[in-house]
């Protein structure tokens, strides 16, 4: 186990033995700490006892309970940001993963600068899919031409959800009424026939209203 006070230190939960020791390879030759557990007590107590900047892990193969487990970890007191790491990953997965509170995911699969800007993220605290999660997200229904249909106004409400405002700083930013940004919002959803910040985020990123990848929501 790793003891540097002057390191930042990654749990690496997760059950594949070459996936664990190709991530200790390469986050101990990127200058952090790290350790691994292999089990969700092994994990929770490991959390109690030790201070830990990032927790990675493979939700689906680890012997987490359910994905609530994923959200009871992430709402533990001085809880660490948590990097999903898996081999695949449906958007249905995607979204309740979001509706947990997980804000960064990655695949297996993804070469070494794309799993080490997902660690950067997750430690800086941003929202931050890497590029292959983001492709898949964009395979979904919504022309690019459906941006055509908003009006400038929504078009700039768009742009600051993007930028992580809620309803009410977006109201201040605009001097309008928090009803007016409702309406709007309701408004761009529907045009757009999309039923969520996330999937309005990624018809943005497609119709090239934003650009960044590490968006906020």
């Amino acid at each position: 186990m790793n003891t540097s006070t002057d390191k930042k230190t990654i749990i690496i939960a997760d059950t594949q033995f070459l996936t664990t020791e190709s991530l200790r390879t390469l986050f101990l030759s990127s200058g952090y700490g790290v350790d691994t557990v292999t089990g969700r007590q092994e994990l929770f107590k490991y959390l109690d006892e030790h201070e830990v900047s990032l927790v990675v892990t493979d939700y689906i193969l680890f012997d987490f309970r359910s994905i609530k487990d994923l959200r009871e970890l992430g709402e533990r007191p001085s809880a660490p940001p948590i990097l999903v790491l898996c081999n695949a990953i449906s958007r249905m997965q995607i979204r309740e993963l979001d509706q947990a509170g997980i804000r960064n995911i990655a695949l297996k699969t993804d070469d070494r600068t794309e799993l080490l800007h997902a660690v950067t993220a997750a430690l800086k605290g941003k929202k931050a899919y890497s590029g292959s999660v983001l492709d898949l997200l964009l395979k979904q229904d919504g022309p690019v031409e459906d941006a055509c249909l908003l009006t400038s106004s929504e078009i700039d409400i768009v742009r600051l959800i993007s930028s992580g405002l809620s309803t009410k700083e977006i109201a201040a930013r605009k001097h309008i009424s928090f009803h007016t940004v409702t309406t709007h919002r309701k408004n761009i959803f529907r045009k757009l026939g999309v039923s969520s910040s996330p999937e309005l985020m990624m018809f943005a990123i497609k119709a090239g209203l934003i650009d960044n990848i590490e968006y906020h929501i």
